[in-house]
């Protein structure tokens, strides 16, 4: 817990003195999105284009990408 919060006020102080509270939000926000894709990378957890191609065809019957 306390790692995260330092890793939150790094991300706040990295701010504009100007910043909207929607602007800090949405920064925290793509912040976590990002550390969170950097652990799904580190763990091997991602797919090639092409294996996300046949998920969406099997997902979706009108999806056809060239």
């Amino acid at each position: 817990m306390f790692d995260e919060k330092q890793e939150i006020n790094s991300a706040v102080n990295t701010l504009s003195d100007k910043v909207t509270l929607n602007d800090s939000i949405y920064s925290l926000y793509l912040h976590s999105k990002l550390q969170k894709s950097q652990d799904d990378i580190k763990n091997n957890r991602v797919m090639t284009i092409q294996e996300s191609k046949e998920r969406m065809k099997k997902k979706y019957a009108d999806f056809n990408v060239k």
